[in-house]
Order: structure tokens, then sequence, then C-alpha cells
């Protein structure tokens, strides 16, 4: 959609932002509501695409035990399939492998991995169960982070 701006999230979009995101991970994949936020001891720094004013995707970074992780990829439902999620995940690591992070790790769900694969990660582990589908553990360096 032409009127897509991908863009850090401010502060005033995180309430869309953890409608979007229980929306879909309790309400698509049944991960209980409790679990979905990020804590804020991890300082999350969170990306959304924006369309017209409507959150319509969002993407965080946090750092857990010394590592950085990605999480909390979601795309509403009706803007599946166009790219938008690919240009969420784009412009989120670049702006992240710009400030001087080199690696971010992630649990990824089966379409999330497609992207990262796509973009130069990789995977480190077997895909485990995760409440509705599985979550494969990846990886992705700075150095081998390719944007198409």
């Amino acid at each position: 959609m032409e009127n897509t701006v991908i863009r850090k999230a401010t502060d005033q979009d995180m309430k869309d932002i953890m409608e979007l995101i229980i929306s879909v991970f309790n309400g698509e994949q049944t991960i209980p509501t409790e679990l979905i936020p990020i804590p804020d001891e991890l300082t999350p720094r969170w990306w959304c695409a924006d369309e017209n004013g409507v959150i319509t995707g969002s993407i965080a970074l946090y750092q857990e035990h010394g590592e950085w992780h990605l999480g909390r990829f979601a795309v509403s439902p009706n803007r599946r399939g166009v790219s938008l999620g690919s240009r969420l995940f784009e412009t989120a690591v670049q702006d992240i492998f710009q400030s001087g992070i080199e690696v971010l790790y992630c649990e990824a769900r089966d379409t999330t991995v497609h992207i990262i694969l796509k973009h130069g990660g990789r995977i480190i582990g077997e895909a485990v169960p995760f409440f509705k589908g599985n979550v494969t553990p990846m990886f992705i360096s700075k150095d081998s982070f390719e944007k198409t």
C-alpha cells in the first residue's frame, strides 16, 4: 500500500501495537495473553507499519541474557501476503544493525522463517511445538543480512 510508513514506534503507538499482537498471538496462536508483553526490564524497541494512522504490523527488539532478540513480529490478517512483513523486517533489522548490534536471535514461526532465511538468516536448531504451531531457533548477523 502506497500510504504505508514503516517506522520506529512511539509511546502513542503502543496501545494499538498491543491490540494487534494480542489479536495475533492469543487470538490466532492461542498464546496466553500474560506471555505476550515484553517486560520493561528487557528495554524493548519497537517498529511498526502505519497505514493512514492504523497500525498493521509490529516487530520488537529486546536484550535477554546478553543476547539481542527479535520478537512480537505480527501483521494484520488483512495485510498478509503483500510483502508488508518483509518490509517491516527489513527496516527494523537494518536500523538495528546500523545501531551497532551485530547478531540477532529469534524463535520464528514458520512464515517468519522464510522471511529471515531470505535475508541471510540461519536456522540454529530444530522446530519445536509452541502453542498453536511451531517455532524455529534462528539468528541473523549484520554480515549475512541482505536487504532485498
